[in-house]
């Protein structure tokens, strides 16, 4: 556990969250945190985009057996403009320690707007459902069929009887107790990073 180690000099850094499952970002006003005790910076996506920071992409952008490309919307860093999920990340407040990363991040001032939020798959893929994304027509990424279609549609055409049920599947996630973390180390005499994950 990342909490086990300590080294001199470490900073600690909290994320702040969105506490809506869709709203618009009207403001993101980061003084007061930045005038807490201990604030070392306080950034959003707008620090990132200066440094040249891009967006998570997805391991896989097309259907592998079809070759199709999928819908999707790069997963910013900090979120820009819009927030898309309860706990998306907005802003990252670093200190020298966590109790004044913890005291800064409640005094990030941001101002949501919020939008309609729709939280199932059906809901979501419904006629009129808000967009999560522009670039994601109706909320579809990916509508993948495998298998030998033309002959299951033969064979179910034949059949005596035909039953169809509908089911849902759960969310499949993992639960670690500990999210992925790194304390990492820069030595500016080698230029070598020194990574502990």
């Amino acid at each position: 556990y990342l909490d086990d180690h300590a080294f001199p000099g470490m900073a600690h850094a909290v994320v702040v969250r969105s506490p809506h499952a869709h709203a618009l970002i009207r403001s993101i006003d980061t003084a007061e945190a930045l005038r807490s005790p201990g604030v070392l910076a306080v950034l959003t996506a707008d620090d990132g985009a200066r440094d040249g920071l891009k967006a998570l992409r997805p391991s896989y952008e097309i259907n592998v057996k079809t070759g199709e490309p999928l819908a999707f919307l790069p997963q910013p860093l900090l979120a820009v403009g819009k927030v898309r999920y309860v706990g998306e990340p907005v802003a990252f407040v670093v200190a020298e320690t966590l109790p004044a990363a913890l005291h800064a991040a409640e005094r990030v001032a941001i101002d949501y707007s919020p939008l309609t939020a729709v939280t199932a798959p059906d809901a979501a893929l419904a006629p009129g459902a808000p967009l999560i994304a522009d670039s994601v027509p109706g909320n579809l990424v990916l509508d993948w069929e495998t298998g030998d279609t033309v002959g299951v549609a033969a064979a179910l055409a034949r059949a005596a009887h035909v039953v169809s049920q509908r089911i849902g599947n759960h969310r499949i996630v993992t639960n670690p107790m500990e999210p992925r973390g790194a304390i990492g180390f820069y030595d500016i005499a080698s230029g070598h990073t020194t990574v502990h994950a």
